[in-house]
């Protein structure tokens, strides 16, 4: 797994841990599929193995991806958060899920980057909203 950089391989187990429901290491084939197709590899359950554990499901996310463009990665990353497919996480899962992260972003960052994120002020971040937020602070 050298191909990935240390942060790569961090959004893959935090996308795999977000869908392994029994916390037992492993995903079904359900939930293989599903992770998967949260990344963008679309792959029907007849090709994933029973009892996936992090090791097989990044060899089949690097064999199937080809990582180039961060808006691409972006766009898997907030996948990751989108469970239930919609386009939108909520914006106090996105604020649970960054407190329970340690000392990456403080509180204060945090709310800024709710703030930036939801500029319709609904409770809601599009991966649209985040996507372009996250680039232009990039650059």
């Amino acid at each position: 797994m050298d191909l990935l950089t240390d942060e790569q391989k961090n959004e893959f187990q935090t996308c795999f841990q977000q869908f392994d429901k029994d916390l037992d290491g492993r995903l079904n084939p359900k939930e293989s599929v599903m992770a998967l197709k949260s990344l963008g590899v679309n792959l029907p359950e007849s090709e994933v193995s029973a009892g996936t554990d992090f090791n097989s499901f990044l060899q089949v996310v690097v064999r199937k991806l080809q990582i180039t463009d961060p808006a691409d990665e972006l766009q898997r990353a907030f996948n990751c958060f989108d469970l239930e497919g919609t386009g939108f996480v909520a914006v106090q899962y996105i604020r649970q899920v960054l407190t329970s992260m340690g000392d990456i972003l403080n509180g204060q960052e945090i709310d800024q980057f709710i703030r930036d994120c939801d500029t319709d002020n609904d409770g809601y971040i599009s991966s649209a909203e985040a996507t372009k937020i996250i680039l232009s602070k990039l650059s």
